[in-house]
């Protein structure tokens, strides 16, 4: 448990550049989706009055249980959230100023027919107009720069246990289930699951004779030298037994509040993977759940949708989510 709050303290740390958030980046299936996102659009929009382009960052959006945080010239504040609230729209956040009562306005959270987010409307009070906030599409150059290191939602198909071997998962997006804070993965992170099928050969010695295992030493025979000539192989008597070996491998960068950067790598062994089914998942919902024993008793789950698509993995208090999840 303590490595794996490290690595999520330095993903969340690695993770602070700054960039737009996308259309298609997140669905928000539910109003609980929204808590701990952040929308950095990429322009704004006041009907019959001005529109205007700005860079990433410049205003932000950021939800969390009770509050909104708002980034941005003239605009900036924190405010009360009252209660969220499905609408034919998408969603409506009712808001109330932290340090003035009287400013009571909304957010408005537009989605599409995919349930993604393409834009995000504030009104800071009943008085004033409302501003429209409108989240870029990803373009094909940014696609092929960042998007395609991500796995995406409808990429990788695992049809059955053993379809998971070789396969690499790089999710997108990584909530915290504890504080439900939400962060895009930086591709500079590498944060990645690796799962193999691995062969293992272990040379046993303890039935040799001492002259029998003389030789191997002072020959320095490895065991690819004896599997590959049978002939010393038989001459020197040894026992050379073949197993199978499953692994995970998960990987990520860890950067410091000082500035320095740690790369983690831990390989661990896989006891066994369980298959469950709900038989009640709606289309495109999460119809299988993988159960991935460790052999260290941790156990991570493998999600997928009814394709059998991966759409996320969750880890101790972790959720990884692949991009446009």
């Amino acid at each position: 448990m303590t490595l794996l709050i490290l690595l999520l303290a330095g993903s969340m740390a690695s993770a602070q550049f700054v960039s737009y958030t996308y259309v298609s980046d997140r669905k928000f299936q539910d109003p609980t989706d929204l808590i701990g996102w952040q929308f950095r659009p990429s322009e704004l929009e006041i009907p019959d009055t001005r529109k205007s382009k700005f860079g990433p960052g410049e205003y932000s959006f950021g939800i969390t249980q009770n509050n909104l945080f708002i980034e941005g010239p003239e605009i900036a504040g924190v405010y009360s959230i009252n209660n969220i609230n499905p609408a034919e729209y998408g969603y409506i956040l009712n808001l109330m100023n932290a340090r003035n009562p009287t400013l009571q306005g909304h957010l408005k959270v537009i989605l599409n027919k995919y349930r993604q987010a393409d834009a995000v409307i504030y009104k800071r009070s009943p008085n004033d107009k409302e501003i429209i906030f409108w989240l870029p599409l990803l373009s094909q150059k940014e696609y092929d720069t960042k998007g395609e290191w991500y796995t995406d939602r409808r990429e990788l198909m695992l049809l059955h246990v053993d379809s998971i071997w070789g396969a690499s998962i790089m999710p997108f997006l990584l909530i915290d289930l504890q504080s439900d804070k939400q962060q895009i993965l930086s591709i500079d992170d590498s944060t990645s699951f690796r799962f193999t099928r691995e062969i293992e050969h272990t040379l046993k010695k303890k039935k040799l004779k001492k002259k029998e295992v003389d030789i191997i030493d002072s020959l320095q025979l490895t065991i690819e030298d004896l599997l590959a000539d049978s002939t010393l192989l038989a001459e020197s008597g040894a026992r050379i037994e073949t197993d199978i070996v499953d692994y995970l491998t998960f990987k990520t960068r860890i950067l410091f509040d000082d500035g320095g950067t740690e790369w983690v790598e831990k390989r661990l062994e896989i006891k066994g993977i369980d298959e469950k089914v709900d038989k009640n998942a709606a289309e495109g919902g999460e119809k299988y759940l993988w159960e991935v024993t460790l052999r260290n008793g941790e156990i991570i789950h493998v999600f997928l949708d009814t394709w059998r698509h991966v759409s996320s993995i969750e880890w101790g208090p972790h959720l990884y989510l692949m991009r446009g999840t």
